[in-house]
């Protein structure tokens, strides 16, 4: 007998479409709110409890895409048994989120429509973000909430770019498959959106998800020629960037100096030489380094990457970079489980008819190409949405693979 947790109010109609509707609720959370997004899970983790569609249960629970980023879990907890570090408990709390790929899994395997419900719910998500954040950067409205020279508005800049930079690319995809007025508009908030990344919120994290995700998109999704001619715009609009005054060309110049003025470092003002954006990520990376020698092959324990700025009083347990952190933490043994998982959703993702798999990868490259200058796993909106992402592949993959399976196994007709 199947639990029943809906109101009695709620039709038959309205019980089969929850799902849907969770998981629009579930990508308009990820721009929006982390309280509404908590919401959503809990829904999703009822509609699990209340359909519960196990058929693929089995074959979901084996998965690589469910063990890996489990075992990342696991290992990280089982550190703390042999390293004590002030920050280790804290860090396994935050890795616990990478565990939701099984149920989240078996959410999306509920009904098709999810997966076309959860972007759209995110680009709605986007879009409100997006119209808020012009108001303030543009016409100054909201001051009390927006900051019209860092016009950000839910999140961080660092989240705010990144999920704009991933916004553009669906919003090229959906232009794409569109015609007449509905491919001008959603052009049109591709646009928009490029120029609230490059020209008016802060975040250099942003422009390189950016380029990473329109490149892989115009190679995966468009024909050669195409592919090639935006490429080439793409080319002279960087090109424009460095040689017209702007904020992006500005930032990118900044980031430049930053780094090179850390490197440059003397003993006695190693701190202040480090202390900006770019600047204290350089002396993360030396730090790194220095920690990953010490213990290359199972790492350090969770929490075992500390930084501190005596100056400033600054101090930070995160390398900004995921890379690092999962090598200082579990040494290259950390590192290879991560990069597995990324390969193995490359490879879920080829397998997936042509418009999926050109998502699905691209939306892979911007997540890899983030990760070099953030922790994402570590951020809670980052991090779930990747967790988010890898369920609802997973769910794609598992049932795509068994019909290849049923079908082969029938037997041929005679000619």
């Amino acid at each position: 007998m199947k639990l029943d947790f809906f109101p009695a109010y709620l039709t038959d109609a309205d019980k089969r479409n929850f799902p849907t509707i969770t998981a629009f609720l579930l990508g308009l959370s990820l721009p929006l709110s982390n309280q509404l997004l908590k919401v959503a899970l809990i829904l999703a983790l009822l509609c699990v409890l209340r359909y519960r569609d196990m058929k693929y249960l089995r074959n979901l629970i084996v998965h690589p895409m469910v063990i890996l980023p489990a075992l990342m879990t696991g290992l990280l907890a089982l550190s703390l048994l042999t390293h004590h570090h002030e920050a280790g408990p804290e860090m396994v709390e935050k890795y616990k989120k990478l565990l939701y790929v099984l149920p989240l899994a078996l959410f999306f395997v509920l009904h098709s429509a999810q997966s076309k419900a959860l972007f759209s719910g995110f680009l709605l998500g986007n879009g409100l973000v997006l119209v808020l954040s012009m108001a303030g950067g543009l016409f100054h409205l909201f001051p009390e909430h927006i900051d019209p020279a860092n016009p950000t508005v839910f999140k961080l800049q660092i989240t705010h770019n990144f999920f704009m930079a991933m916004a553009v690319f669906l919003w090229l995809e959906r232009a794409r498959i569109s015609q007449g007025s509905g491919r001008i508009g959603y052009l049109l908030l591709a646009l928009a959106a490029c120029c609230n990344i490059l020209f008016m919120v802060q975040g250099r994290v942003g422009y390189i998800a950016l380029i990473a995700g329109i490149g892989a998109w115009a190679l995966l999704s468009l024909k050669p020629r195409q592919a090639l001619l935006a490429i080439g715009s793409g080319v002279v609009v960087i090109c424009l960037l460095f040689t017209i005054p702007n904020r992006a060309a500005e930032r990118i110049t900044l980031g430049v100096h930053e780094i090179q003025n850390c490197l440059q470092q003397k003993t006695g003002d190693a701190y202040s030489a480090c202390d900006s954006s770019m600047g204290q990520r350089t002396a993360f990376i030396l730090q790194a380094t220095q920690l990953i020698e010490q213990a290359p092959l199972l790492g350090n324990g969770a929490g075992s990457f500390w930084y501190h700025n005596p100056e400033t009083g600054y101090s930070v347990n995160n390398p900004h970079n995921q890379y690092l952190l999962e090598t200082i933490q579990n040494g290259a043994v950390g590192l290879i489980i991560f990069l597995l998982w990324m390969a193995i959703f490359a490879i879920a993702a080829w397998k997936q008819p042509p418009r999926e798999k050109s998502i699905f990868i691209t939306l892979l490259v911007i997540y890899l190409s983030g990760n070099l200058f953030n922790s994402f796993l570590l951020d809670s909106t980052e991090g779930h949405l990747f967790v988010i992402l890898t369920a609802l592949l997973l769910a794609k993959h598992i049932p795509l693979v068994q019909r290849k399976k049923n079908e082969s196994s029938l037997p041929s007709r005679p000619s």
